[in-house]
């Protein structure tokens, strides 16, 4: 590699990380404004409790923490998916870029063995057959692997819901 090949690979480079860099910082973004908008409700409720209890109005302040209660468990499985999505599409990002330096990776590869089978021996070409069937299936491997990873976390996430729609039920039973 000459120094201007390394100064042009050097440049996308910094070009990716720089992009990247944003898409975190995006993330950390959205991320901050769930965040901020679960601590301003929070707020809200412990303001209207304080009044309510400033009044010696404690019916009401009974109510205020039941609803409280309530509201807040909505919102922390709405805040859970948003938080799921957010990171879910940072996941995705990464492995797509992962995957794309690794086609570029299994291309360079190829193209190397192509050169290299005019210049070895007659067998060099099977050599050249099982690399190839090497890298293709080991990129076979990273997107399986992939999909899987993804359907484990699917039905992760199910479990947990159905196990929270069951914890809720068993409690308005009781009541």
């Amino acid at each position: 590699m000459d120094a201007k090949e390394l100064q042009k690979w050097q440049r996308e480079k910094a070009k990716e990380l720089f992009d990247y860099s944003h898409t975190l910082l995006e993330a950390a973004k959205k991320l901050g404004e769930h965040h901020m908008a679960e601590m301003e409700w929070g707020m809200k409720n412990a303001l209207d409790s304080a009044k309510s209890a400033a009044k010696n109005d404690f019916a009401k302040l009974k109510d205020l923490q039941e609803e409280a209660a309530k509201e807040a468990s909505k919102r922390a499985a709405a805040y859970q998916k948003k938080v799921k999505s957010v990171l879910k599409d940072l996941g995705d990002s990464a492995a797509d870029e992962t995957e794309k330096h690794l086609e570029k990776v299994r291309a360079s590869l190829v193209t190397w063995l192509e050169d290299a089978e005019n210049k070895m021996p007659s067998h060099a070409d099977k050599l050249s057959k099982v690399v190839h069937e090497m890298s293709t299936t080991g990129q076979n491997m990273f997107k399986e692997g992939r999909r899987i990873v993804n359907e484990v976390a699917d039905a992760a996430e199910k479990n947990i819901d159905e196990m929270v729609k069951k914890s809720s039920g068993s409690k308005k039973k009781s009541e």
